[in-house]
């Protein structure tokens, strides 16, 4: 029967995802159930501060991308805008130019 000392565990992989980071595996597991439980917490909570971190990134890139969409659809409205204001003068221009004519005639 094998000792339950201080022993080194095996780092199987499963999943197909991570659930944990490498660091965060117990290499060494303690004797003491409360000094495991207290590592286990503490490995747990490196976990989840990284799984927080990259869900803002994801976020940030989202965010960013979002903005830039909306940037660039303002600046296409714009030039519409432009566009077609330029359009309605050269427009009316043309047909003060014609009125112009007809009045002078």
């Amino acid at each position: 029967m094998p000792k339950k000392s201080s022993t080194l565990s095996k780092t199987t992989r499963p999943w197909l995802l991570r659930w944990t980071e490498d660091e965060s595996v117990l290499t060494v597991i303690p004797k003491s159930k409360t000094q495991r439980l207290a590592k286990q917490a503490q490995l747990a909570n490196v976990d989840a501060e990284r799984a927080v971190n990259r869900a803002f990134q994801q976020e940030l890139l989202r965010a960013k991308a979002i903005s830039e969409a909306m940037f660039k659809s303002g600046k296409a409205a714009r030039y519409s805008l432009v566009s077609s204001g330029r359009q309605a003068l050269l427009r009316i221009s043309a047909a003060q130019r014609k009125l112009k004519g007809w009045f002078k005639a």
